[in-house]
C-alpha cells in the first residue's frame, strides 16, 4: 500500500518524463507518427494520457464533468508549449483529486465502456491505480518514441579521440578512423539507460542473478526471434569475447598439430591465435566447398570477415555434408549475423538440422551490432556433447567471469535494442552503397558487402597499400595482407575500410582517399 504522496511522485515522474520527451523532440518531431503499424505520435501519446488522467481522476474520483474524445487525442497535432502548459495543470489537479478521494469509497459515475479500462473498476483508489498503470506504461512508450524519431547525432570526432577506444585514440590528430571493427554510431538508448541506472544505483559488488544469468536467457530468445532458430536452453556458456571462445575451442576440440579448416582471408587474430595454439591452418576459399579436407575443426565466419559474403543454405549444406564427411566439429562465429542486407538473409549453421545442432559450436556477441566491443561479453552454444562435458569439468573460475556491466549491456541490447538496430541498419546500407558507388568510379574491385560494415577493396597498387595510404590521405585502414599472412594465400593490394560511421565523416575518408587511389 503505498502514501497518496508516493502515488503523486510516480505518476508526477511520468507525465514529467513524457513532456520532457516531447519538449526535447520540439514541434515537428513530437508530431510526427514514428514508420511502426499503431504507433502515435509523441504529442498524441500525452494528449491521451491528459485524457485518461483527466477522466478517470476528474470525472470518476472527483465527480467533475469531464468531456473526452477518446479517438481525437490519438491522432492530435499542434505546438508544444501549449500542450506542456496543460501537462502542468493536470499536474496540479491530479493532485487534488488524489489527496481528496476515497480511496475505499464507490465512483461518482459509471465508466464508459468505450474508453477501454479494466474491467470491475469499481471504487475510487482502484481508478486512481488504473490512472497510474496508464501514465507509466505510456512513458515506456514515448521513450520507444522518442528513440524512433530521435535524428542521429552527428559523429564528433574529437570526442572519438578523447575516449579510451582504439580506433581513434592511437591515431595522430589529422588522421581518420576506418579501421579496426568499430563503429563511431553511439550505442542503443536502452542500453545506455541500463548502464546508467546501474551507475546512479553504485551497483558494482559481486553479481546476484536469483533467477540465473540473464544472458544466455537474453541470447536464446533474440535467436528465436530474429533468426529463427531456437537453441537448446542447456548448452549456452557466458564467455568474454569471441576469440576466447576460439581458444578454448582449440584446446578441448584439437590436438597440437591438427589441422582447422577457415575461409581466407580472414581475421587476423583468429590467424594468429590458430597458430600460437600450435594448429595448422588449411585455408578454404570463401567461394567454394572442398571435395576433401585435413583438419579436426572448421572454423566458419558467417558473414564473412572481411568479405562481407552471407553463405547461401547450399553452401553452408555443403560444409554440414564436409563436416559430417570428416568427424569435424564446426566453430560458427556469427558475430554480424544482425548486420545482413536485404534481399540476404542470415541462416544460422546450427538451424541446418540436428546433425549441425550436434557438431556446432555457435559463437557470437552483441559487442558488433550494438557497438559494445570494450564491454566484453560473448555466449557460446555449445552443440558438442563431449566438448560440454570436457568444459563442464573444469573448475569454475577456469574462464573468468564477464562483468555485471557487460552482462547488463548485452541483455538490454538483445531484449531491448531492436528498433535502434533498424535505424543503425538504415545508416549503414546507405553508407555501404556509398562506398559501393565510390569503388566503382574508382575502378576498385569491390562486391559490395552483404553482411557486416566492412568494404573489402581490391587493387590498390603498391606493397602495404594501408601503410602508404595512411601516410599520404591520413586515413587509417586495415592493411590486407593481414588477412592472409602464413597461409599462403595472397591478399596484397587489398585493404578493408569500415564504414560504421556518419555520412559526413565518410564522406571525407572518401574524398581524402580519392586522390591517393586515383594516382
Amino acid at each position: 500500500m503505498i502514501t497518496v504522496e508516493e502515488y503523486l511522485d510516480a505518476t508526477g515522474r511520468a507525465l514529467t518524463g513524457m513532456a520532457g520527451i516531447v519538449a526535447g523532440l520540439g514541434d515537428e518531431l513530437a508530431n510526427t507518427r514514428p514508420p511502426v503499424q499503431g504507433a502515435s505520435s509523441p504529442y498524441a501519446l500525452l494528449t491521451h494520457c491528459l485524457g485518461v488522467a483527466g477522466y478517470w481522476a476528474g470525472a470518476l474520483v472527483a465527480g467533475r464533468a469531464v468531456e473526452r474524445d477518446r479517438d481525437a487525442e490519438f491522432t492530435s497535432a499542434g505546438p508544444v508549449a501549449p500542450l506542456l502548459e496543460r501537462v502542468d495543470a493536470a499536474r496540479r489537479q491530479l493532485a487534488e483529486d488524489a489527496r481528496g478521494a476515497d480511496f475505499a469509497g464507490p465512483l461518482r459515475a459509471a465508466p464508459d465502456p468505450g474508453f477501454l479500462g479494466p474491467a470491475g473498476i469499481a471504487t475510487q483508489g482502484a481508478a486512481l491505480l488504473h490512472v497510474y498503470e496508464e501514465l507509466t506504461q505510456h512513458h515506456g512508450q514515448m521513450e520507444i518514441l522518442r528513440d524512433l524519431l530521435r535524428p542521429q547525432r552527428p559523429v564528433d570526432t574529437a570526442r572519438l579521440r578523447s575516449g579510451t577506444g582504439v580506433k581513434w585514440g592511437s591515431l595522430g590528430p589529422d588522421t581518420l578512423g576506418a579501421w579496426v571493427a568499430d563503429m563511431d554510431l553511439g550505442v542503443a538508448p536502452p542500453i545506455r539507460r541500463a548502464l546508467l541506472d546501474a551507475v546512479d544505483r553504485e551497483d558494482f559488488g559481486y553479481p546476484h542473478w536469483p533467477a540465473g544469468d540473464p544472458v544466455p536467457a537474453a541470447f536464446e530468445a533474440w535467436m528465436a526471434r530474429r533468426h529463427g532458430w531456437t537453441p537448446a536452453g542447456d548448452r549456452t556458456r557466458v564467455f568474454t569475447d569471441v576469440l576466447q571462445i576460439l581458444q578454448v575451442t582449440l584446446e578441448h576440440a584439437t590436438r597440437p598439430g591438427d589441422g582447422v579448416a577457415i575461409h581466407v582471408p580472414a581475421y587476423p587474430p583468429f590467424l594468429e591465435s590458430i597458430r600460437r595454439a600450435g594448429r595448422r591452418i588449411v585455408a578454404l576459399a570463401p567461394d567454394r566447398v572442398p571435395d576433401t579436407v585435413d583438419a579436426r575443426l572448421l572454423v566458419l565466419v558467417n558473414p564473412h570477415n572481411p568479405t562481407g559474403r552471407v553463405f547461401r543454405r547450399g553452401e553452408l549444406e555443403g560444409l554440414l555434408a564436409l563436416a559430417e564427411r570428416h568427424d569435424l566439429t564446426v566453430l560458427a562465429d556469427e558475430i554480424h549475423a544482425d548486420l545482413v542486407y536485404a534481399p540476404h538473409a542470415h541462416l544460422p549453421f546450427a538451424a541446418l538440422g540436428p546433425e549441425a545442432a550436434r557438431r556446432t559450436v555457435t559463437a557470437t556477441s552483441a559487442t558488433k551490432a550494438f557497438n559494445l566491443a570494450g564491454l566484453r561479453c560473448a555466449v557460446a552454444h555449445v552443440g558438442p556433447a563431449a566438448l560440454r562435458a570436457s568444459l563442464d569439468a573444469l573448475p569454475i573460475d577456469y574462464f573468468g567471469t564477464p562483468s555485471t556491466l557487460s552482462r547488463l549491456a548485452t541483455v538490454a541490447a538483445w531484449r531491448d535494442g531492436a528498433a535502434w538496430l533498424e535505424r543503425l541498419r538504415a545508416t549503414l546500407a546507405a553508407n555501404r552503397a556509398a562506398v559501393a558507388g565510390w569503388a566503382a568510379g574508382l575502378g576498385l574491385a569491390h562486391t559490395p558487402p552483404e553482411g557486416t560494415y566492412l568494404a573489402w577493396l581490391g587493387g590498390v597498387p603498391g606493397p602495404l597499400p594501408a601503410q602508404r595510404l595512411e601516410r599520404t590521405a591520413r586515413v587509417r585502414l586495415s592493411e590486407g595482407a593481414d588477412f592472409s599472412r602464413g597461409t599462403g594465400v595472397d591478399t596484397e593490394g587489398f585493404v578493408r575500410l569500415n564504414f560504421a560511421t556518419g555520412p559526413a565523416v565518410l564522406a571525407e575518408i572518401l574524398e581524402r582517399l580519392t586522390p591517393a587511389l586515383a594516382r
